[in-house]
This record gives C-alpha cells, sequence and structure tokens, in this order.
C-alpha cells in the first residue's frame, strides 16, 4: 500500500476496510504536512500508514497536523496510535483554522454534525471525508444526520468556485469513483448529491 498522488501536493492511501477501503490524504506544505483521517485499527498505523509514509520519505513525526473528518471508526480509529507515536501532532477535529498557509479546514455537516473537510486552495482541491456521498455506499447506504444541513453544505461548496476537485474517503454510487475532477465534474457530482437527497434520482 502506497500513498498514490491525486493532484499536486495531494496524496491517498487506501487502506482496507471491510469489502470496501477507507483513504488517509497527506498533504505536502511547505510549512508542514498534514494527515486527514488515520483508518479504522491501532493496526492500520503500524500495516499502512508508517510504511506508506516512509515510501515517501516521511515518518509519523515529520506530520504536524491531523484532521479527522468525523468520528466514525473508519477515520478516526489510528488516531491514538498515531499521538502515541507522535505526541506532538496537533488533532484538529472542528473548525478552527490549520495555521498552514493555503489549507483551510471545511465545515460539511450532513452525513454527521461533525463532518469537515480540507480545502487545499493551490490546488482547489476539497477532501470530503464522508461529507459528499451521492447515493451512499453499501450498508452506509445514505446514512444522512440531516439531510437539511447536507443541502445547505452542498450549495456552499456549488458557491465556492475555488474548488475545482473533490476527493472522497469511499468510491461512492452514482459515480463508482473516489473522487471528481475539474469544475464541470464537481457540478454534476453536487447536482447528483441534492437529486437523491430530494428524490429525484
Amino acid at each position: 500500500m502506497s500513498f498514490v498522488k491525486e493532484v499536486e501536493g495531494v496524496y491517498r492511501l487506501k487502506v482496507p476496510f471491510e469489502d470496501l477501503y477507507t483513504s488517509v490524504f497527506l498533504i505536502l506544505t511547505e510549512q508542514g504536512n498534514v494527515l486527514v483521517d488515520s483508518a479504522t485499527y491501532v493496526s492500520d498505523v503500524d500495516n499502512y500508514i508508517t510504511p506508506a509514509l516512509k515510501e515517501m520519505g516521511l515518518s509519523i513525526t515529520d506530520i504536524h497536523y491531523l484532521v479527522l473528518t468525523h468520528k466514525h471508526g473508519d477515520h478516526v480509529g489510528g488516531k491514538n496510535r498515531i499521538l502515541e507515536l507522535a505526541p506532538s501532532i496537533k488533532i484538529v477535529q472542528e473548525i478552527p483554522l490549520i495555521a498552514l498557509k493555503g489549507l483551510t479546514v471545511y465545515e460539511m455537516k450532513g452525513h454527521t454534525l461533525d463532518c469537515i473537510g480540507v480545502l487545499d486552495i493551490q490546488s482547489g482541491t476539497l477532501i470530503s471525508g464522508d461529507g459528499l456521498q451521492g447515493a451512499g455506499v453499501g450498508k452506509y447506504r445514505c446514512s444522512l444526520k440531516s439531510n437539511e444541513e447536507y443541502i445547505k453544505t452542498i450549495e456552499r461548496i456549488r458557491q465556492d468556485k475555488r474548488i475545482e476537485n473533490i476527493l472522497f474517503s469511499h468510491a461512492y454510487e452514482p459515480w463508482d469513483k473516489d473522487g471528481v475532477f475539474g469544475r464541470e465534474e464537481v457540478e454534476r457530482c453536487l447536482l447528483d448529491c441534492i437529486k437523491y437527497i430530494k428524490g429525484e434520482i
């Protein structure tokens, strides 16, 4: 398992999870490095995340921030092990700004009321975690806490013209892929999300 480049400075590691996978993202910046999410189990840190970082010439202690997109187990399971290995890492679970130029924590209520994402302004890439789901996936199909908040989130993203790409944590229906690239594809994705919630798909 290796980190694979999605856009300049942003990489994805697919960690096995049940019959699919969950994603851990690595963002490299001149001011510091960021992990987004921590997979499902303590063992995922030792078996997947640490070796993948080593391939990139990094260790856990080279990570400055760990952003947790929400509190579901397949996103936060490795947090305590990461803190054990690197106690100085700053954990971000809410909306305060990351003190790194070009990155913004993005509120994404809907799937859960604590969902956040990370916007890499330079590449125009929003890492959405489970914050955008289309028709959902497997047993998590459309497991939205608040449809109203979800639609607000989608409309906020539609209005934010900085967003050129969106990276999801899993390959969601109806797209069967884990990211959309280019403003036109982003717009189609967001409209699909709204249509599904409104029962139009």
